[in-house]
């Protein structure tokens, strides 16, 4: 299997230009919750662009996954995200194929979820009881056998949602993007400033600060974005990312943070 990278960016081309290159890049990513009772989500997940002889048109990406910690600890300690971890698990290995903006079109590996599913549902009913829990399992049930609607869910995962379209990032200095930063709720639009690096530039850089959008659901009164991103010399992958987002919603205030760190990269540029 035969991996590639970049020619040029995106934005100047109408087709991306592929050759061969790149190996898979494993990433730490810290996730923080500012509430009443701050939450840290924390794990490992490794992303390897693939190729596909059938189709030149799409990109294609693998995405694996490492357990979950919660605050530090393992997602057993907490039975509610557990029960979440036990259900997300069966998506991974993960394989997409992505649209212009690094949207995800399609899940090319389908198929084998659904058999991991199959058999993970029915351990899952024999563990947990309890009507939040059956309810859980069947929505997740739902989501999954709906190709349409698990694609749409997967657009809501904070990694999956926010890595791609920064990877895939054009030039432009005013636009307006969706981040999924809340959780269980679809992706909330914000108004951006970017600011980017010259293309060819080491690092390349994207830096991207804004308000909510007039597009975002009337629930949301404000909202505010802070992103800094780097990108590999060669744009093969993330390097890092610093992310923060606050928005208020009715009487309560979300705040997020979000760290994307590439193992490899990173420890290369400290020695």
């Amino acid at each position: 299997m035969a991996f590639f990278s970049f020619k040029k960016p995106l934005a100047d081309s109408p087709t991306w230009q592929l050759t061969p290159a790149q190996p898979p890049c494993i990433h730490t990513v810290t996730i923080v919750f500012e509430t009443a009772q701050p939450q840290t989500v924390r794990y490992n997940t490794t992303v390897q662009r693939m190729n596909n002889p059938k189709d030149t048109s799409q990109v294609f990406f693998s995405i694996t996954r490492t357990d979950i910690l919660i605050n530090g600890s393992p997602a057993d300690d907490y039975m509610a995200g557990d029960l979440a971890a036990q259900c997300g698990s069966v998506v991974y290995p993960l394989q997409v194929k992505l649209e212009n903006g690094g949207r995800i079109a399609a899940v090319a590996n389908y198929a084998e979820i659904l058999q991991r599913w199959a058999a993970k549902k029915e351990k899952l009913e024999q563990y947990y009881t309890g009507e939040i829990a059956e309810s859980y399992i069947q929505h997740t049930d739902a989501t999954l056998r709906d190709a349409e609607v698990f694609r749409k869910a997967l657009s809501g995962d904070i990694f999956l949602g926010m890595y791609f379209p920064l990877l895939f990032a054009n030039y432009k200095t005013q636009r307006e993007m969706e981040y999924p930063v809340i959780p269980f709720s679809a992706p909330v639009a914000f108004d951006i400033q970017q600011e980017r690096t010259p293309f060819g530039s080491t690092p390349d850089v994207i830096i991207q600060k804004g308000i909510l959008s007039a597009s975002a659901p009337p629930a949301y009164s404000r909202g505010l974005i802070d992103v800094t991103c780097t990108l590999t010399p060669t744009r093969n992958y993330v390097q890092q990312l610093k992310g923060k987002w606050e928005i208020n919603e009715g009487g309560q205030h979300h705040q997020i943070s979000v760290s994307i760190v590439c193992l490899e990269e990173h420890t290369v540029n400290t020695k």
